[in-house]
């Protein structure tokens, strides 16, 4: 054979092998572009799958919770429904004992609850209430702090005497002295000493001026019992 014949047969064989091993190399590529698009399509299966579920799941609880406010409405109400009265102002419902307009000379803590949806706040009202019959002659005090001594402990709030609510009888035969806020941390720990110690004495003053004392109730300390239950039944829910 011609050394040209071989030459021309080598190259012809060498081109066999390009075009057959470019045809294998082509077809592995399609081959694994279809498994890898099988493997990322199945992933994304499996990803829309578990976000439907999850989805679902939230549908379900939010369908749950829905059904479940009608009763959870009728359960406040049945809790208020003893020594409390409710009212609803402007959508907000406000959960109140029952005070009487006039009281014997002293200082009261009248905490209650306002409620807005999923939302409700427990509200500090100190309310000093005298009577021009009160041996003690405290009159007007003009408070701005209230010390409350509980369970070994003492807590001093400080009051604005901007946010003072004062209030005269027509014929002076009784006068009154209000501050309504929400109840901080610190006061609602001071509520739950009250409650645990089933006793506790109230001084309200003006720092430097006069002050009055006040031993708190038994029933006095069970509207608190109440109120605070009804306030954490409601945030827990």
């Amino acid at each position: 054979m011609k050394k040209s014949h071989i030459i021309l047969a080598a190259a012809i064989l060498y081109l066999l092998i390009m075009v057959i091993g470019g045809m294998a190399y082509y077809a592995y590529s399609v081959q694994h572009e279809q498994q890898q698009a099988k493997i990322e399509q199945e992933a994304q299966q499996e990803i829309d799958a578990r976000r439907q579920a999850r989805e679902a799941a939230d549908k379900a609880r939010e369908a749950k919770d829905e059904g479940e406010k009608p009763r959870k409405a009728a359960a406040r109400r049945e809790r208020a429904a003893g020594e409390m009265w409710e009212e609803t102002i402007n959508g907000v419902t406000y959960y109140k004992h029952h005070w009487p307009k006039k009281l014997p000379t002293g200082v009261y803590l009248r905490p209650f609850v306002a409620a807005q949806n999923d939302r409700c706040v427990l509200k500090n009202d100190i309310y000093y209430y005298y009577s021009i019959t009160d041996a003690e002659q405290t009159a007007w005090i003009m408070g701005d702090r209230l010390d409350i001594y509980a369970g070994g402990q003492t807590v001093t709030l400080v009051l604005d005497p901007s946010e003072l609510r004062k209030h005269m009888s027509s014929d002076a035969s009784w006068l009154s002295e209000n501050y309504v806020m929400n109840a901080d941390a610190a006061t609602l720990a001071a509520f739950r000493r009250i409650i645990a110690a089933g006793a506790a004495t109230l001084v309200y003053y003006k720092e430097g001026g006069k002050s009055r004392r006040h031993d708190m109730s038994a029933q006095e300390i069970q509207n608190i019992r109440e109120m605070v239950e009804l306030y954490d039944a409601l945030r827990q829910e």
